[in-house]
């Protein structure tokens, strides 16, 4: 016999995998097709060659100006979902390589040849005109043996913006630990029906899965120490993930130019005569749909950071989700506005079969979580925080006075490319974590 939770008191809806573009076996990752490597035909083509010669205009300093000789291509020719994303993709990179450059002071206007169909694809996906996670992570793989694991020793980054190991095994990471999670996802519907028909050997089975996945993610996330040096990420990639929402380089953000209106609230600034300004944060790993759902499924509950702006009724992790890929976004609502595990279980009578089993799957499901909260804090203290403070105790030694930059002045701080100041952030999110434990006394 159990007792039910409030959130039982009315019938929930329970979300499908297929009707958010999420894969059973792959979860967030494109598969049945991959990503395109390409866009098809030729149409396409002066896109994807600059793409093809991104580093080395960048090493030129030639990158704006062949970009800003490309056509301006319509979007009416992208036929398929993957075509969409791969025009997102392209286009993302060259957004984003236009608007840094290569030690150059940033440019705050995007040309109508690339603003206009980035906005249009942006509109289509239900996306935002910036890198995004989705960009670099999701739509920006393929494997080496088709046939092969979903893993680190079969798996590839398309495309980089420093051409460097070091960039492609940071992505490549992400790209694995969304690879191992994505068992969870049927594991965390399948619960949500367990509770909805009260079939505690379902729910059993559904929490081993998940414990299972929450527990090999900080196995994974470790393996970042292997190829990715903390020197070159800090200087040479992490740069090119940098937003302009909270930028001090891009105080208004970016102009889109040609944009004068889009899809909802897209560009969100200020507007003028040649185009609409937007203030966006940069792609950042908390845009993965796969940890936002994990903390919606466990009632892991994040409240504005300690210290902000009285007036901001949402935590930076819930902003994030609005530069998730449109459908993976309305799945983590979906999952926060059905059933809740942890009130489930936590009501279920002490001395029915069963119970202390389920209160300890869900406990290890959580400390999974913060098990993996715990290895990205320190992670951003090496690969972050102290490449910050290299950088304030030897300041631009070495670097010519006219070479130098504000925006050079600017990386010394240890900031998230979304504009937190990272570790309280990082700290108070494991700890709202670590609240979500189901108490040893129930």
């Amino acid at each position: 016999m159990t007792t039910t939770s409030k959130k039982r008191t009315l019938a929930k809806k329970i979300p499908e995998l297929k009707d958010h573009d999420i894969h059973p076996i792959t979860g967030f990752l494109p598969s049945d097709p991959l990503p395109l490597r390409r866009l098809p035909g030729t149409y396409y083509e002066p896109w994807e060659l600059v793409l093809d010669d991104l580093q080395r205009l960048l090493l030129a300093g030639r990158l704006r100006e062949r970009v800003r000789s490309l056509p301006l291509l319509e979007v009416t020719q992208l036929k398929s979902l993957r075509e969409w994303q791969r025009a997102y993709l392209v286009l993302s990179f060259l957004g984003q390589a236009y608007v840094w450059g290569k030690n150059e002071p940033a440019e705050e206007r995007v040309p109508k040849c690339i603003s206009i169909p980035w906005l249009q694809t942006c509109d289509k996906l239900d996306m935002k005109p910036i890198i995004t996670y989705a960009g670099v992570e999701l739509y920006n793989f393929k494997l080496l043996d088709p046939t092969g694991p979903w893993d680190l020793s079969n798996l590839c980054i398309l495309h980089t913006f420093s051409c460097s190991m070091d960039e492609a095994w940071f992505f490549l990471v992400s790209i694995a630990i969304e690879a191992a999670g994505a068992p969870a996802l049927p594991a965390i519907v399948k619960a949500l029906h367990a509770i909805e028909n009260d079939d505690l050997k379902s729910l059993k089975e559904a929490l081993t899965v998940v414990a299972e996945v929450t527990e090999k993610l900080k196995g994974i996330l470790v393996r970042m120490y292997e190829k990715t040096d903390a020197h070159v990420f800090f200087n040479r990639v992490r740069p090119y993930m940098n937003g302009w929402e909270k930028s001090d380089d891009l105080p208004n953000g970016v102009l889109y130019e040609g944009v004068l209106s889009s899809k909802n609230g897209v560009p969100n600034g200020l507007k003028t005569d040649v185009g609409v300004y937007g203030k966006y944060a940069g792609g950042s790993a908390g845009q993965s749909s796969l940890i936002h759902v994990l903390d919606a499924a466990l009632d892991i509950i994040h409240a504005p950071m300690r210290g902000s702006d009285p007036a901001k009724s949402i935590n930076f992790i819930h902003e994030m989700r609005n530069y998730m890929p449109g459908p993976h976004r309305k799945f983590v609502y979906a999952i926060s506005d059905s059933y809740s595990i942890r009130e489930y279980v936590e009501n279920l009578s002490p001395k029915a079969d069963g119970t202390a089993d389920l209160i300890t799957l869900f406990n290890k499901c959580v400390e999974g979580m913060k098990a993996f909260r715990n290895t990205h804090i320190q992670m951003v203290s090496v690969y972050i925080v102290s490449q910050a403070n290299k950088r304030k105790d030897v300041g631009n030694a070495g670097i010519p006075a006219e070479v130098q930059t504000e925006r050079l002045q600017n990386g010394l701080l240890a900031r998230g490319t979304g504009g937190t100041n990272l570790i309280p952030f990082l700290k108070q999110s494991r700890d709202e974590t670590i609240a979500a434990v189901i108490p040893s006394s129930k």
